[in-house]
């Protein structure tokens, strides 16, 4: 079966301004950002601009070295959890949206699934760091009318920045739907890759390579017990 393709959308000309229904439909949205996201030129470290519990937050000040005050907005920028990227990240997609009626509102969803995905099973700071450079790579694919980009996952992208960084599992933490032995005798974590025969000794993850049956904790991996 040939794979369904999506033609790309006619690059959209920068338009002069944000329309009057955009204006409508985000009242809380800056005019100058809503003309930022249609013309791609919103990068990820500004998708705080689009939440309104942020946009109107104070800033704070320092002094510089020349002694001059200085405005810093990084608390804005620090997206500490994945809830500081999702409603921004929902309310950009939504303006795309309405302005491109409709068509790549499905590639926007998968990709905001992947990073849900993504940020239950490895380290915050990796999957943001993911994100932000995915993010402004599509840019550059807007600009050229193509959105379908959003929904495919950045396989090369992922092995660099997300893949090294799984969460660790707690010491003492175990499946108990599974009745799975997730911690080795010294109280290691059991490495689950090298039970399933995908990893190699040492344990990249720095896991203990013993065997994860119930009582058992010996030199070999779950695949060769008996």
């Amino acid at each position: 079966m040939q794979p369904h393709f999506t033609a790309p959308l006619a690059p959209l000309n920068s338009p002069a301004g944000a329309s009057p229904s955009l204006r409508t439909l985000f009242p809380d949205i800056e005019p100058a950002c809503i003309i930022a996201v249609i013309t791609h030129e919103l990068r990820a470290a500004d998708l705080y601009k689009l939440d309104p519990r942020l946009k109107d937050a104070e800033p704070t000040y320092s002094l510089s070295p020349t002694g001059a005050f200085e405005m810093n907005m990084s608390k804005h920028k620090a997206y500490k959890t994945l809830n500081s990227i999702l409603l921004p990240l929902n309310t950009y997609f939504s303006i795309l949206t309405v302005h491109t009626h409709g068509a790549p509102a499905a590639f926007f969803h998968r990709h905001t699934a992947h990073l849900v995905t993504l940020a239950s099973e490895y380290e915050w700071l990796a999957v943001l760091e993911y994100h932000t450079l995915f993010f402004n790579r599509r840019r550059g694919d807007m600009l050229e009318g193509l959105y379908t980009t959003w929904g495919a996952p950045d396989l090369a992208l992922l092995a660099l920045s997300v893949y090294p960084h799984r969460k660790q599992i707690p010491v003492g933490s175990a499946s108990k739907s599974q009745g799975k032995r997730t911690t080795s005798p010294s109280g290691d974590a059991t490495c689950r890759n090298y039970n399933a025969g995908k990893c190699d000794s040492p344990c990249a993850w720095k896991r203990a390579h013993v065997c994860s049956s119930p009582g058992c904790g010996k030199d070999h991996p779950l695949t060769q017990h008996k």
